[in-house]
């Protein structure tokens, strides 16, 4: 018998239901990690196969060799090339309705607040394919917005196939985008950062580790097949001297007026929206094939010109051409809705500025001091800090692709500098949050929202009920006997009234039913299972609820929730 029963234990506590119910809860770690590999494994799978889409035909195409080497094409190509795949890029924009052409970590973000998380399939095919399409055609791209995209997609996606709870959807979200910066770069710390503090706006105990997990899974995976390479190797450039400090605060400064005018020129680009497609993704690429007639380095995603700017083999002149021309056309081409990712070129600007500043600094102080490469360096972390409003990602992404300990000190009072100078005297959000509001979207991070949004409905219901119809009378009677606590009246197998089973007296359980009947009935609707707490509130306050009555995948009832209930959570916490 005792057996019997530990076989019955094992198989609620490894069912698909149980798995489902169990994801509802805050304290559901094992589940949620076992979820986190799945969405790294997921998230590197498809990071893989984006970068083969264009990295092998430009190695293939390139006089170079490498996709990185766009300069080495002949001048007329660097205005061409940008042109034809902007009318590529409209060609296959056209194909699709507006709303499936929304791509990027904005999409994301958009999907998260609005939509559950689900990420619809047709804008992850126009990201895999779009986003290729502007690499390969020598666009001012990163790869980084699509990635997020396509690893949040996979993620979610699979999610919804297993009909998992909303609250894990959105964890799934953060799994998916913490792997692809991971996979992408190579930097599983910035993937986790960059998940919680700029796509989930939150930092959780429970949220940590399925994040954790993601980012390094997607690492191995990605590096199985790639090698542990790093998006490019920055040499040893030490410290040198703390009286460099007074021009590294204020070189913060210039970087985060930089930022500001990049997240400017893009929610300027925004007023063309309403434009066609087609002449938008021309327009974009002119842009950027007229500055890259001048500047062949703006073109692609330019880690060669990162490590090129860090190596100090640009002059001053050329350093400031590349940072204000890959500002322009990166930000116009995003603006204008042009499927590519931003924070790659955000490194390049940064070097590209730090390493004019570096130069700038070797006039200005005499005696020992840091080389330009160790400037730009700053640069890069300034920038994306700034640009992303976030200054723990920016400075973990410096540190990780730099492998530089020197850089912690001077990069921290950079990146806060910087951000300061964005937002508070430029008034400059994160650029994601500034072209939500341009779209007239409230993405705000609102705790009481972040608390509900965390647990799914499974977790709160009261699941001892009972079941009365007229001819069951000593079925509920039992039932209630058996220490259930709510009683659901049925009428023609609907439900009509929903009782608390204490104000029921059972030796006349009939006349109790029969005076609830005449009375009027108690406020009720039904919520599914999936559902968070932030959406049962939602529902409670649209329609003015007294009860929830919780349904599984197969519409059975299995709890009851009380608006009280949520109630009195929010009160506690």
């Amino acid at each position: 018998m005792a057996k019997k029963t530990n076989n019955n234990l094992a198989q609620r506590l490894f069912s698909p239901q149980y798995f489902r119910h169990r994801l509802a809860y805050t304290d559901a770690l094992p589940q949620m990690s076992l979820l986190g590999l799945i969405a790294g494994v997921a998230a590197a799978l498809i990071i893989i196969a984006f970068r083969s889409l264009f990295e092998l035909p430009l190695a293939h195409w390139l006089p170079a060799g490498t996709a990185e080497g766009f300069e080495s094409l002949p001048p007329i190509w660097h205005l061409l090339l940008p042109i034809i795949g902007g009318a590529l890029l409209g060609g296959w924009l056209m194909l699709f309705k507006a709303p499936a052409r929304q791509t990027g970590v904005t999409h994301v973000m958009i999907r998260m607040v609005n939509h559950k998380g689900y990420m619809p399939f047709k804008n992850t095919l126009v990201q895999f394919v779009g986003g290729a399409l502007a690499i390969i055609s020598g666009q001012s791209a990163g790869r980084e917005g699509p990635a997020v995209h396509l690893g949040a997609a996979i993620s979610s996606q699979l999610g919804r196939y297993w009909h998992l709870p909303d609250n894990s959807i959105r964890m799934l979200i953060g799994c998916g985008t913490a792997g692809a910066i991971a996979a992408s770069f190579n930097t599983p710390m910035a993937g986790v950062i960059f998940a919680m503090e700029v796509v989930m706006l939150e930092y959780t105990i429970i949220g940590f580790t399925p994040i954790i997990i993601a980012a390094v899974t997607a690492t191995l995976v990605h590096n199985s097949l790639y090698g542990a390479e790093m998006a490019f190797m920055a040499p040893a450039i030490d410290f040198v001297s703390l009286q460099e400090l007074p021009l590294i605060l204020l070189y913060g400064v210039v970087l985060g007026a930089l930022a500001a005018l990049f997240t400017k020129v893009v929610t300027s680009s925004l007023r063309l929206a309403h434009k066609p497609v087609m002449l938008r993704m021309l327009g974009a690429g002119v842009v950027t094939g007229l500055l890259a007639t001048q500047v062949p380095q703006i073109m692609g995603m330019g880690t060669d010109s990162i490590l090129a700017a860090i190596e100090g083999q640009y002059a001053i002149q050329l350093l400031l051409m590349l940072a204000l021309a890959k500002l322009l056309a990166t930000a116009i081409s995003v603006g204008l809705g042009m499927p590519i990712g931003l924070i790659g070129p955000t490194l390049l600007i940064g070097a590209s500025a730090g390493g004019a500043l570096g130069l700038i600094s070797q006039q200005l102080i005499t005696g020992p001091i840091s080389a330009p490469g160790f400037y730009a360096m700053l640069g890069m972390g300034a920038m994306m800090s700034a640009v992303l409003q976030a200054p723990l990602a920016g400075l973990v992404a410096l540190l990780e692709l730099t492998h530089n300990p020197d850089i912690i000190l001077p990069g921290m009072a950079t990146v806060v500098i910087a951000n300061i100078t964005c937002r508070y005297i430029f008034k400059q959000d994160s650029t994601f949050i500034e072209v939500l509001r341009k779209q007239g979207v409230v993405f705000q991070a609102n705790p009481v929202n972040q608390l509900l949004a965390q647990r799914g409905v499974v977790s709160l219901m009261n699941k001892q009920i009972a079941h009365h119809s007229d001819d069951d009378t000593n079925g509920a009677a039992l039932t209630i006997e058996q220490g259930k606590e709510w009683l659901l009246v049925y009428a023609d197998d609907q439900i009509v009234n929903v009782l608390p089973s204490q104000h029921i007296a059972l030796d006349k359980l009939q006349d109790s039913i029969q005076q609830a009947s005449t009375a009027p009935p108690c406020h009720f609707g039904f919520c599914s299972s999936r559902a968070t707490l932030k959406e049962a509130w939602g529902l409670y306050h649209k329609r003015h609820y007294d009860y929830l009555l919780i349904t599984d995948l197969d519409d059975q009832v299995i709890g009851v929730l009380p608006a009280t209930t949520i109630n009195s959570l929010m009160r506690v916490k």
